[in-house]
């Protein structure tokens, strides 16, 4: 029997409104809902306006609970460290539960380099 096939995909977020991070999220949540939580590998990349989309006082309750059952089911939230010093935040302006790296650019490269399909919703 063939073991089940892992999708993996990386959605980038650039934009800071919050339509367009709903519809990332809803990506995340349709790919889960029909291939399976064991079945996936999501990640997100915030760079350039995006980080602004999950700073604490952006964020909504909804969209918080959305993003903390995402994080609850293994999706992952990457931040761009240096598009975080560019905007003059830092990571205690942001949601909890995101992870700051180096480079966006870099992580989504490093993700795409380990099978991971890239999104831009």
């Amino acid at each position: 029997m063939e073991a089940p096939r892992r999708y993996r995909v990386v959605i980038h977020v650039d934009e800071d409104t919050k339509d367009r991070l709903m519809a990332a999220l809803r990506n995340a949540y349709n790919l889960l809902d029909v291939v399976g939580e064991r079945n996936a590998e999501v990640a997100f990349v915030f760079n350039v306006r995006g980080p602004l989309a999950i700073m604490k006082g952006a964020v909504d309750d909804y969209v918080r609970e959305q993003i903390n059952e995402l994080l609850s089911m293994g999706v992952k939230f990457y931040v761009c460290g240096i598009s975080i010093r560019t905007l003059g935040i830092s990571k205690e302006d942001l949601i909890n539960g995101v992870e700051v790296v180096d480079s966006g650019v870099k992580k989504i490269l490093e993700l795409e380099g380990e099978g991971y399909a890239y999104l831009k919703p």
